[in-house]
């Protein structure tokens, strides 16, 4: 990938964003969800990583997680948790656990494997008046 090409696909996920809007507005019964993970690489240099992805009605719904894989041709995307975030909150799950995989086809790696668990905490919305 070239630099202008690089350059241009961060521009697009900047625009991917802002345009997804604030969880707030998109999901107005949730208080915050928490994405804990674990990225494994295999090949040359094996890489394992835990990280947390923190997310407050404030922040944007933009649920992209970046594939460790720097040189992969095949998900130069990366992970995307948006579906399993919104199906979540449509059946008011709490927490889901799961798997994501990318073969990989990069030089000096192989595979890229992230093991997720998303919690959500919804908004405790108080008893209607005169109900």
């Amino acid at each position: 990938m070239t630099y202008r090409e690089k350059c241009d696909a961060k521009l697009e996920r900047v625009q991917e964003r802002q345009d997804a809007g604030l969880i707030s507005q998109r999901f107005p019964e949730v208080s915050s969800i928490v994405v804990d993970m674990e990225h494994n690489r295999k090949g040359i240099s094996t890489v394992h990583l835990l990280r947390t992805l923190t997310f407050s009605s404030g922040s944007h719904a933009y649920f992209r997680v970046e594939c460790l894989n720097r040189d992969c041709k095949d998900c130069t995307d990366g992970f995307h948790l948006d579906q399993v975030v919104a199906a979540m909150i449509r059946n008011r799950t709490s927490s889901k656990e799961g798997e994501l995989n990318c073969e990989g086809n990069g030089i000096t790696s192989r595979s890229v494997n992230i093991s997720y668990k998303v919690t959500i905490q919804y908004n405790e919305f108080p008893a209607a008046v005169g109900a």
